[in-house]
C-alpha cells in the first residue's frame, strides 16, 4: 500500500521549511514553548535546585529536541519565536551539581 494513503510521509518529505508548514501548527508550537519557558522560570524562582524545576527543564528540553527532530535546523526558528514572546531565556541543559539520579 502507498504510504500517502496511510497518511504517512516518506522520509524525504519530512524535512520542510517552516514557511511551508501550517501556520496554525507553528503558532501552537510557539505558544507551547512560551508556556514551557514561563513554567520553568516560575519553578526556578521558587527552588532553583528543586525537583519541579528539573522536571520543567526536562519538558522544555524535550520540546526543543522534538522540534529539531521534526524540522531540523528550522526547529530553532520556533524556539527563537517562543523566546521572543516569553522574553525569557532557555535554561542550561546541564545537570546542576548536587542533583541525584536513581538508576
Amino acid at each position: 500500500m502507498h504510504l500517502g494513503r496511510l497518511g504517512l510521509a516518506r522520509p524525504e518529505m519530512t524535512t520542510m521549511h517552516l514557511a511551508l508548514q501550517n501556520a496554525e501548527t507553528i503558532n501552537r508550537l510557539v505558544e507551547q514553548g512560551e508556556l514551557l519557558l514561563k513554567n520553568f522560570h516560575a519553578e526556578y524562582e521558587k527552588d532553583p535546585a528543586g525537583w519541579n524545576t528539573e522536571f520543567a527543564r526536562g519538558e522544555l528540553t524535550g520540546w526543543r529536541s522534538t522540534l529539531h527532530t521534526l524540522y531540523r535546523d528550522y526547529g530553532e526558528d520556533v524556539v527563537n519565536r517562543a523566546i521572543a514572546r516569553a522574553r525569557l531565556t532557555i535554561p542550561d541543559v546541564a545537570v546542576p551539581s548536587g542533583a541525584t539520579h536513581a538508576f
